[in-house]
């Protein structure tokens, strides 16, 4: 029977909203009367918030604006007074969504400017990028950094390691137990058993990383 082993990296992405950018979402659907009687609730349930009375400042009425003043106490004045608090209203509501999707723009908004090499190919769905990002987080010296990196470079669109270890310490100025030691590390990244030589040797790994030892399954 034959045994035929692959190697997959699978990267996903999720869009999660903020709770004030769904707040703002849920605002801006409400009519005024509901937006009133909303407001109104949160400030009897949430004893922090309290509303604050806004004062416009107006120039001094002429003369000839005073004589067309609408009366403060008639029907005219009521119908100002609305339209002021519904404008105040409308800027709030604005300068709040605005707000959110700014925040959350700069949460999901991922630069690119001013990268290293190995961060823009981690930033990719590809093993070669996954492995690097792994190296740059391991404790290589800068020779075993250059072998771990020669051995990803060595790889094969299945995983599997291309090239000898000798020929890797001559590529790097590397001694070769320096260069078995690396690739051992590597072979221990995820995916467990990258690296590998044979699909047997890729197996051993995986079962000695995820600690089976049942004797016959080395014998397999």
């Amino acid at each position: 029977m034959a045994l035929e082993l692959r190697q997959q990296l699978k990267l996903s992405q999720q869009l999660v909203m903020t709770p004030q950018l769904q707040q703002a979402i849920k605002l801006l659907q409400l009519s005024r009367l509901e937006l009133l009687e909303t407001v109104q609730q949160e400030i009897l349930e949430n004893p922090l918030l309290e509303e604050v009375q806004v004062e416009v400042e107006r120039p001094e009425p002429t003369i000839a604006e005073d004589s067309h003043a609408p009366d403060p106490k008639g029907e005219d004045g009521a119908m100002q007074r609305e339209l002021m608090k519904t404008a105040e209203w409308d800027d709030y509501i604005g300068d709040f969504a605005s707000t959110s999707r700014q925040a959350t723009v700069r949460e999901y908004e991922a630069p690119e400017e001013g990268l290293s090499f190995e961060a823009r190919l981690a930033s990719k769905p590809s093993l070669e990028g996954h492995l690097a990002w792994q190296i740059n987080l391991s404790s290589f010296t800068a020779q075993e950094r250059a072998v771990a990196e020669s051995i990803v470079g060595n790889l094969d669109a299945m995983g599997y390691l291309q090239s000898s270890v000798e020929e890797i310490a001559q590529d790097t100025g590397a001694d070769v137990p320096c260069v078995e030691r690396v690739l051992a590390a590597v072979q221990r990244f995820d995916p467990v058993g990258v690296g590998a030589r044979t699909p047997q040797e890729c197996l051993l790994v995986q079962m000695e990383a995820y600690g089976y030892t049942d004797p016959i399954l080395f014998e397999i």
